[in-house]
């Protein structure tokens, strides 16, 4: 993955690079070692401008392909970067900065607060009939439903479970990275969640006890492990098993759920994948990446199948009923 971002491995690899160019090069030998460092933040020429009086009046200098003393910066480190070594080593960095951003893009799309936490003293937080924390959140997806939302709960279970179902997204899109690169970016997307999860516990929730945040924590790696499963699945076998974990995962298998609102999740989800797919490496990999609302999938969601209202013969029923197996003599 390109980046133009140089961590401290790819500095020392630079510093032994121009010691190298130094030896090699008569007109950079003539240096100075104390101008040694500065040949990485500027080119021979201005370096041999400072050598000069400092009455003589300085001119500015064209680049000329013609002096092999000088190189830019930004290939010498490309062309590091294409080394199996200095991959490896710089990898992870560059995963950890477009993995933030990912993430970012996903918890965007539900965040929440408590604001009885921010009075002097703090004061409990409102419970639902769960029993859990509720707070005041931004997003389509806890907006009430006569606002045009799904309506959900604004408490941390929801934020999780919408995080998480964008995550997938993510890790979807990620699978098709080559394979010495998806598995350290997946790792470091799902740590970015962690991280925020466990600061929302210990600020938002009053978990203070390390003991008690880490067995939420194992608690939230199960489930996304099962979500995992459940989501691939729904992919392969299609929408109405999709939907049947949406339903599960997000919805928290109520009888009271929408069932409008769990076509347009699962069709949102279809569309999101789509865009995702459509989208080159190095444009995800740059960790600008954004979702659509509702409104582009809302349509599609409520349009009915002409199946709905087509009536079925007696001979269709036959069709559709299993076949017998013969009686044994």
């Amino acid at each position: 993955m390109a980046s133009n971002s140089v961590c401290a491995s790819c500095l020392r690899a630079l510093r032994q690079q121009a010691r190298k160019e130094i030896q090699r090069q008569p007109s950079l030998a003539s240096i100075r070692p104390q101008h040694t460092r500065r040949l990485l933040s500027t080119t021979t020429r201005a370096l041999a401008a400072e050598e000069q009086p400092r009455s003589t009046k300085r001119q500015p200098s064209k680049p000329s392909s013609a002096n092999p003393s000088a190189f830019d910066l930004s290939q010498l480190a490309s062309q590091l970067r294409k080394t199996d070594t200095l991959r490896s080593a710089t990898e992870p960095y560059i995963a950890y900065g477009s993995t933030e951003d990912l993430f970012k893009a996903c918890a965007r799309q539900c965040d929440y607060n408590i604001p009885n936490v921010l009075k002097q003293p703090p004061e409990p937080a409102p419970k639902n009939a769960g029993q859990e924390d509720v707070g005041v959140g931004s997003g389509w997806w806890v907006t009430p439903k006569e606002q045009g939302g799904l309506g959900l709960d604004v408490t941390f279970n929801t934020w999780a479970q919408v995080v998480f179902l964008h995550m997938y997204m993510m890790t979807v899109r990620l699978r098709c990275f080559p394979k010495e690169h998806a598995g350290i970016w997946h790792q470091n997307l799902l740590d970015h969640f962690f991280y925020a999860a466990e600061d929302k516990m210990a600020v938002w929730h009053g978990m203070t006890a390390r003991g008690v945040r880490n067995k939420y924590l194992k608690d939230l790696w199960l489930q996304w492990r099962g979500l995992l499963l459940s989501y691939d699945e729904g992919l392969i076998k299609g929408d109405a098993v999709l939907a049947t974990a949406v339903w599960r995962n997000l919805f928290k298998s109520s009888e009271e759920a929408d069932i409008a609102d769990v076509a347009l999740v699962t069709a949102y989800m279809r569309r999101q994948l789509l865009r995702l797919d459509e989208m080159g490496d190095d444009v995800f990999a740059s960790g600008e990446v954004d979702f659509e609302g509702p409104a582009a999938v809302k349509a599609l969601a409520e349009k009915q199948s002409p199946w709905m209202h087509k009536s079925f013969s007696s001979e269709d029923l036959k069709e559709l009923e299993p076949a017998q197996a013969p009686a044994q003599k």
